[in-house]
């Protein structure tokens, strides 16, 4: 077994031991901030596993959630695709409609409908992952909008080919949230083709988080908080098989 693995369930069993933890930062993200802080690791976002090639993952107990794999900026035929998506699919923020932005998640298995006339959905092929649909009055939207099957498969092998999902659960004691991380699973990537069948098949969204900047210099201006695949955390096993320790 990986060393890394070995190691990674030892730092886990002795922060288990510590009980309830005050988190290291309030809202959703201080769950797995306050871990990483536990394991004197930096927080960064780069393309690379969170700890010796591992990835980490966190999330409460009996969490529904989608479970984010990976980032990935779209790129295509055009050199500036999330001001084409805007262009071409955006629609009117709620506090101020003079911006469009894109918050909408997207499966390969079916269309998804756009406002009352468009409708998309994400597709594969056997150069790239592309997302695409047609307007109900004029036909093809010609988005151009994708991802080559090369830069995905790097992503997902260098990123995700070990896991380790943490579960924990929280407590409030005057008003301050804190964290008991009760068990670890440690799962292997299964291959880059059965993550492209899951596209295919519904199991793995895509994410579009393009929103609008809401003060200070960079105002009305479009803000990309990126475009992420996903997976629903019960469909783990479709894509990983799990490490018995």
């Amino acid at each position: 077994m990986d060393k890394n693995i070995i190691e990674l369930n030892e730092q886990f069993l002795k922060i288990k031991n510590k009980g309830y933890i005050k988190t290291k930062r309030k809202g959703s993200t201080g769950i797995g901030y306050t871990f990483e802080n536990l394991l004197n690791k930096n927080e960064d976002n780069f393309s690379i596993p969170d700890y010796n090639g591992i990835e980490i993952k966190t999330i409460r107990r009996n969490s529904r959630q989608q479970l984010h794999l990976f980032t990935a900026t779209p790129d295509g035929d055009f050199l500036f695709p999330i001001d084409r998506i805007i262009k071409k699919v955006g629609y009117p923020d709620k506090t101020n409609p003079k911006n469009k932005i894109f918050m909408m998640s997207f499966y390969g298995n079916n269309y998804k409908k756009i406002g009352y006339y468009k409708l998309a959905k994400i597709f594969v092929n056997d150069e790239k992952i592309y997302f695409n649909g047609y307007d109900i009055k004029f036909g093809d939207l010609n988005l151009e909008i994708s991802w080559t099957n090369k830069l995905i498969r790097k992503k997902l092998e260098i990123k995700l080919k070990y896991l380790a999902i943490i579960k924990a659960e929280n407590k409030f004691i005057n008003d301050e949230e804190y964290f008991y991380y009760y068990n670890i699973k440690f799962y292997k990537l299964k291959s880059f083709d059965v993550f492209i069948d899951l596209i295919k098949k519904g199991f793995i969204s895509v994410n579009f988080n393009i929103g609008v900047y809401k003060e200070g210099k960079r105002k009305g201006k479009t803000h990309d908080r990126g475009t992420n695949f996903m997976i629903k955390v019960e469909d783990i096993g479709l894509l990983f098989d799990e490490i018995i320790i």
